[in-house]
């Protein structure tokens, strides 16, 4: 081979090599647009619920967002969700607890929403179960052993 044939081999492969680099480095996908709720949400991979429910121990000890359906909410202080996706289901409390800085909208029951926060096991008792059916101000249902993330912030999607 020529030798400038060959620079230019070599220069043309560096170059692709750092286009791909710019472009497989660069921030997460742009969110989907909504009305946000707590702190700022981080742009970072969308993941749908029923996947990190499929594998939960996989997502223990990190920060996601989770993309879901909200099932229920709390009516009196909007201290907690449940959401669902395809028949799995998990629970949403604010980081700063019940009555703390942010509540969630008490008429977004329906609405596909964006979760940032950390995902974990939880169990819940059954008087923790009648509290929550309470302020569900409904029936709902509720599994003594499932999930539950907490929040840092929300997006109701438009």
């Amino acid at each position: 081979m020529k030798p400038n044939l060959l620079c230019n081999l070599a220069l043309a492969f560096g170059l692709g090599l750092a286009a791909l680099a710019c472009s497989s480095s660069g921030t997460s996908q742009a969110l989907p647009a909504g009305a946000d709720f707590g702190m700022p949400l981080e742009s970072r991979p969308i993941l749908h619920f029923a996947m990190v429910d499929a594998t939960p121990q996989k997502f223990f000890d990190q920060t996601l967002l989770v993309e879901g359906t909200v099932k229920a909410v709390c009516q009196q202080k909007g201290c907690w969700m449940q959401i669902e996706e395809n028949g799995h289901v998990a629970w949403v409390r604010w980081e700063t607890g019940c009555g703390g800085k942010f509540a969630f909208p008490k008429d977004s029951a329906g609405k596909r929403i964006l979760v940032q926060g950390s995902f974990y096991p939880k169990k819940i008792s059954a008087q923790d179960a009648e509290h929550l059916q309470q302020e569900a101000g409904g029936k709902i249902e509720i599994a003594s052993d499932t999930y539950e993330f907490n929040a840092s912030a929300v997006r109701i999607l438009d």
